[in-house]
């Protein structure tokens, strides 16, 4: 089965900070997953690293077959 969401290495910042360190996370079509994790354990800059959000970033994020790391925000 393919990934719908493959996440592969993904590193973030925020500034100088390196926050992410590589994530690996694999989606199939119809599955649905669960992000756990303590307070500052880095749940939401993960999603929004995914999303596009924070920009400062490194890795291979596809959707769908596609590479999605250089699509705009909007």
């Amino acid at each position: 089965m393919t990934a719908l969401l493959s996440v592969s290495n993904l590193q973030a910042w925020y500034g100088e900070s390196h926050v992410l360190h590589g994530v690996n996370l694999h989606v199939n079509e119809g599955e649905m997953i669960c992000i756990l994790g303590r307070n500052g354990m880095g749940k939401t800059t993960t999603l929004r690293t995914i999303m596009g959000i924070l920009r400062k970033r490194t890795g291979r994020i596809e959707f769908a077959g596609q590479d999605i790391m250089a699509v705009a925000l909007h």
